[in-house]
């Protein structure tokens, strides 16, 4: 039974989402335990300590001289339920950001993982100081040396986590954003981006499996697939109800990030897929093109690339870019034999008297990136650019220098002078060596196609971090008996759950009400999801067992907003609800109601044999649950009156009195009377 799933999942994570998610809120700081500190002598760029910690400052940080500490601090287990975090607190003197991407390795114990699944059981997560929380790293795992390593541009406080449940919510985010897509099915999303500006049937599917995971159903039957599905619409409702300026933002927010997290997976792997058709992947390269042209037109026509996770689909293009100019254009040309002597003298100028080194390149690259990245067309111009000025500066130097160069060429043998120049000669020598550097800078490219997909990466952990933020907010559900002036409540003391319609009693929905009839139960929107979308009130007396009776009162409810109030007994009610045939309790009269719209009320009753209507205007009070009529001569005179509608033990009511209008003398009813539906 689905009732019994929902048991099992609210078990594991009661109302409250994401167990530990309140990272730097008020749990205490880890302390140091070692520290290792370390003077790079020149030319060195890594550092490791004793108990497995690496750092690679790599080639293009200039880290000659620098201090770098490295600071092992104590183990957490409490920050998050049945996983332990060990962190490390990395710096290098004042510096915390970095030109050139660092790749830090730290170990893991491997028997505080899951057996099941050890990578999926790994994370690895960085402190940010401006939000107080530790946040996802961009890294990957290896189960054979128990390390895990990251890249990054910055140091912090880094750390590993190790969960003994790799299918718990604060596991599954991230193990589903590890997870590459195949090219057919991320083609496929990024069609649906293309035609519709958001995802269709195969995204839909896609994070089916997705909350499927996070539900923590274990098969999709009838019933966990209809879960599903009202989990899904649910969000896509809220989402739309924010897109009209109501509802909850929050919840709005899941259905928009998870849009974001398809369309950002999507991207990274036709990224991959793109750089392994430039690498020469033959099976990779069909896709290539087309995969190129969506990226394009989804990041540039469809979206606006400056939400947080969209960029990354122009970012990834960026890295197939710069790709492109050494694996791809340049390759073939480089090959060919250049046996035009100008052209030897413009390498010796470029190569052996005024070259760039790889670092400078990688700087003058970056420059380009960070002033043009939001636009792959400009930086694709820019590129070309500065690769066709360095090819050409020879032309354009002082006499003295390109002789210097001439003689480097070891031409000096049979010319005595500069080598004669023509237009042609001049285009060709540009043309070559422009081929020639692309093939000459691939390893810089590729590490600057490193630099961007990490940031593609990073884009997309931050849109993952602002998911399970959204999915661990506050949702709150008062629930209220209205209680006329003067009495006292009725349900005072009675117990109440909050459920799927007539699903098994869950305790951790349950409340009981105090002495105003009032209770508040407290959860996330993760919680409210992993409990089935509950959209029933159930309300059993005091002193009945809510798992063997039946309940007093059932009254649905909608969730749209962070709080949700239920007040008791006349949720449901409506002007139409009046409508019927209703029996006094006291007496044997019948009497029928009809509401032919929101503000008239017809009263019909048999007199003499005879039956009888008499029409009167009314007003509904939706707080109270009730229609005042005003005073009406006629077959039946009708006096002025409020009728009261309740349920009780499952039966619906209507009770008279005390009238809420003008109290006219001989005009209004001061009686009371109660009725009883019958039909």
């Amino acid at each position: 039974m689905l009732s019994v799933l929902l048991v099992i999942q609210i078990a594991a994570v009661a109302l409250y989402g994401w167990p530990g998610f309140m990272v730097g809120g008020g749990i205490k700081r880890p302390s140091v335990q070692k520290s290792d500190s370390f003077t790079l002598r020149e030319g060195q760029i890594a550092v490791s300590t004793d108990s497995g910690v690496t750092v690679d400052f790599g080639p293009y940080n200039a880290m000659d001289g620098e201090t770098v500490s490295v600071k092992s601090l104590s183990a957490d287990s409490d920050s998050i339920e049945g996983c332990t975090r060990t962190a490390y607190d990395i710096s290098a003197g004042e510096r915390t950001e970095f030109d050139g991407l660092l790749t830090i390795t730290l170990p893991y114990v491997e028997s505080e993982t899951d057996p099941a699944d050890e990578e999926g059981s790994v994370l690895a997560e960085y402190f940010n100081p401006e939000t107080g929380e530790w946040e996802l790293a961009v890294y990957t795992v290896n189960t054979d040396d128990n390390t895990v390593t990251i890249s990054t541009d910055h140091l912090s406080e880094y750390c590993t986590v190790t969960l003994r449940d790799a299918g718990s919510p604060y596991a599954l985010l991230s193990k589903f954003s590890s997870k590459r897509l195949d090219d057919e099915t991320a083609m496929a999303i990024l069609r649906e981006y293309e035609r519709a500006g958001q995802h269709g049937e195969v995204g839909d599917s896609l994070l089916r499996e997705f909350y499927g995971q996070l539900l923590n159903i274990p098969s999709l039957g009838d019933a966990e697939a209809g879960l599903v599905h009202d989990v899904l619409g649910w969000l896509a409702d809220v989402f739309e109800l924010a897109e009209q300026g109501v509802g909850n933002k929050q919840m709005a927010s899941v259905w928009e990030k998870s849009g974001y997290m398809l369309l950002g997976l999507s991207a990274l792997s036709l990224g991959d897929t793109m750089i392994d058709a430039y690498k020469g992947n033959e099976s990779a390269e069909t896709v290539a093109a087309e995969a190129y042209k969506l990226s394009y037109n989804v990041g540039v026509a469809v979206l606006d690339y400056k939400k947080v996770t969209t960029g990354m689909v122009q970012l990834s293009m960026l890295g197939v870019i710069a790709l492109d100019y050494s694996l791809n254009k340049f390759m073939v040309a480089a090959d060919q034999t250049y046996k035009d002597a100008l052209f030897n003298v413009v390498i010796a100028y470029n190569e052996e008297i005024h070259p760039w080194t790889e670092a400078e390149w990688y700087a003058r690259i970056m420059g380009l990136y960070k002033n043009r990245g939001d636009d792959p067309e400009k930086f694709n111009a820019a590129l070309r650019g500065i690769m066709e000025n360095y090819s050409s500066r020879y032309f354009y130097d002082d006499p003295e220098e390109q002789l210097v160069a001439t003689n480097e060429a070891g031409l000096h043998a049979y010319t005595t002078g500069l080598l004669p120049e023509t237009d042609a000669a001049r285009e060709y020598c540009i043309e070559q060596y422009m081929a020639r550097l692309g093939e000459r800078l691939q390893p810089v490219l590729s590490d600057v196609a490193q630099r961007v997909r990490y940031d593609s990466l990073n884009a997309y952990g931050k849109n993952a971090a602002e998911l399970r933020q959204a999915l661990n907010a506050p949702l709150e559900f008062e629930i209220v008996e209205e209680i006329s002036e003067g009495e006292k409540s009725k349900y005072a003391g009675c117990t109440i759950d909050i459920c799927r319609p007539d699903a098994f009693v869950d305790e951790n929905w349950t409340a009981v009400l105090d002495k105003d009839g009032r209770a508040t139960i407290d959860a996330t929107i993760l919680g409210y999801m992993q409990a089935g979308i509950p959209t029933q009130l159930r309300l059993w007396n005091k002193g009945d067992d809510m798992f063997e009776d039946d309940p007093l009162l059932t009254q649905t409810f909608k969730v749209t907003e962070k709080t949700t109030v239920i007040p008791l007994g006349n949720t449901g009610i409506t002007p139409k609800w009046f409508e019927g045939s209703w029996k006094s309790v006291d007496y044997d009269t019948i009497i029928r109601l009809g509401v032919p719209d929101d503000k008239t009320l017809e009263y019909t009753a048999f007199v003499n044999g005879a039956s009888l209507t008499t029409r009167t205007a009314m007003t509904f009070d939706p707080q109270t649950a009730s229609i005042t009529t005003e005073y009406a001569p006629g077959a039946i005179t009708l006096l002025a009156a409020t009728y009261y509608g309740y349920v009780e033990d499952g039966k619906d009511y209507i009770r008279t009195g005390p009238y809420l209008g003008e109290q006219i003398p001989g005009k209004y009813s001061e009686n009371e009377h109660v009725y009883v539906r019958v039909d």
